[in-house]
C-alpha cells in the first residue's frame, strides 16, 4: 500500500511539474528576474509553513530552537541552500528568457537534458558514470539536433538559452546530492528558495529597473501556480513519495515530467511541433531514461538478480 501511494505522489509531483511549463510561458510576458522573485517568495512562505508540519509528522526531533524562538537550521542546511539557491536562481533566469522565444513543450525536453549533464559532470567529483549514461551522451546529442537544429545548421537562441539551464540545472542536482543526505530536505529548500528570491530581486532592480508589480498582478494564476504548487506543493510529495519508492522506479517516474509538458502545451496552449521536433522529443526522452536506468537496481526490482546458491 505504501508504494502504491508513493508512487501516486510522485506522478502527481511529475504532472505539477510539467504544467509548471505552461504556467512559465503565460508567466514570460513579465520580466525573468520579476517572474523569479515572485515565484521564489511564494515558494519560501509555503515552504517555511512546511517546516512544522513535516516535522510532526517526521517525527525527527526538531523544533524551535528554544534560545532563539524560531526554528532551527544547521550550518550544512544553510550552506547547502546558500549554494543551491544561487544555482537555482541563474538556472531559472536562463529558461525563463528562453520560454520568451521558444514553446513550452520544446523548453520541457529541452531542460529535461539535464538527466544527461549529471553523470558527465560528475566525473569530475571522481564518479564513473555508467555505461548507460555515456550512450545516453550520443543519443542525447542526436535528439537534440532533431528537436533544435533549423536546416542549415542553425540553432534559436531561446533554444540556446534553455540548453544553458538544462547544463546549470544539472549543477543543481549534483549540490543538491552532496549537502541533502545531511539535511533536512523541507529546510534545505526553503533556504534555497529564500536565497533565490534575494538573488532575483536584487537582479531584477539592476537589470529590469524594478519589479514589474503590474504585470506580476496580471500573470498572478501562473506565479501562484509556480510558487506554491510547482516549487512547494511537488517538492514535498517528491520527498514523501522516493522515502518508499525504488531510485530506479522513481528516477523514470520523474523523468516523465518532459512528456506531461508536451502534452499540457499541447492542450492548454495549443501549441505544435514538427514532426522533426516530435522525433527529437522521442530521441530525448530515450536518453533521459538511458542516463537514470541503474542496471542493478532495475535487476532487483525485476528479480532478475542472480542468487548466491546458482
Amino acid at each position: 500500500m505504501k508504494k502504491r501511494l508513493s508512487t501516486l505522489l510522485l506522478v502527481i509531483a511529475t504532472v505539477i511539474w510539467g504544467a509548471a511549463f505552461i504556467s512559465q510561458k503565460q508567466a514570460a510576458v513579465i520580466p525573468a528576474f520579476t517572474v523569479g522573485s515572485a515565484r521564489s517568495l511564494l515558494a519560501s512562505i509555503f515552504l517555511f509553513a512546511m517546516i512544522p508540519i513535516m516535522d510532526r509528522l517526521t517525527k525527527n526531533g526538531r523544533g524551535i530552537d528554544a534560545k532563539r524562538g524560531m526554528l532551527d537550521f544547521t550550518k550544512r542546511e544553510l550552506i547547502g541552500g546558500l549554494i543551491a539557491g544561487i544555482i537555482m536562481a541563474v538556472a531559472t533566469a536562463f529558461q525563463q528568457y528562453g520560454l520568451s522565444g521558444t514553446d513550452a513543450g520544446k523548453a520541457a525536453f529541452i531542460t529535461a537534458l539535464y538527466v544527461v549533464f549529471v553523470p558527465i559532470m560528475s566525473t569530475f567529483l571522481g564518479k564513473k558514470p555508467s555505461l548507460l549514461s555515456i550512450i545516453s551522451i550520443p543519443v542525447a546529442i542526436v535528439g537534440f539536433y532533431f528537436l533544435c537544429i533549423k536546416p542549415g545548421s542553425t540553432i534559436e537562441m531561446s533554444d540556446a538559452l534553455v540548453l544553458v539551464c538544462a547544463i546549470i540545472f544539472a549543477l543543481h542536482i549534483i549540490a543538491i546530492d552532496r549537502f541533502s543526505s545531511d539535511c533536512d530536505g523541507v529546510r534545505l529548500s526553503f533556504i534555497q528558495f529564500f536565497v533565490a528570491f534575494v538573488l532575483n530581486t536584487l537582479l531584477a532592480f539592476i537589470v529590469e529597473g524594478g519589479i514589474d508589480i503590474v504585470g506580476s498582478i496580471g500573470v498572478l494564476p501562473s506565479l501562484l501556480f509556480l510558487g506554491i504548487c510547482s516549487s512547494g506543493i511537488a517538492y514535498t510529495l517528491q520527498i514523501i513519495g522516493q522515502k518508499d519508492t525504488d531510485p530506479t522506479v522513481a528516477s523514470m517516474i520523474l523523468s516523465l515530467e518532459s512528456v506531461f509538458g508536451v502534452i499540457g502545451a499541447a492542450l492548454f496552449l495549443g501549441e505544435k511541433m514538427s514532426m522533426r521536433e516530435y522525433i527529437g522529443c522521442g530521441i530525448v526522452f530515450i536518453a533521459i531514461l538511458l542516463a537514470q536506468i541503474d542496471i542493478v537496481s532495475l535487476k532487483k526490482m525485476l528479480g532478475l538478480e542472480r542468487k548466491n546458491d546458482e
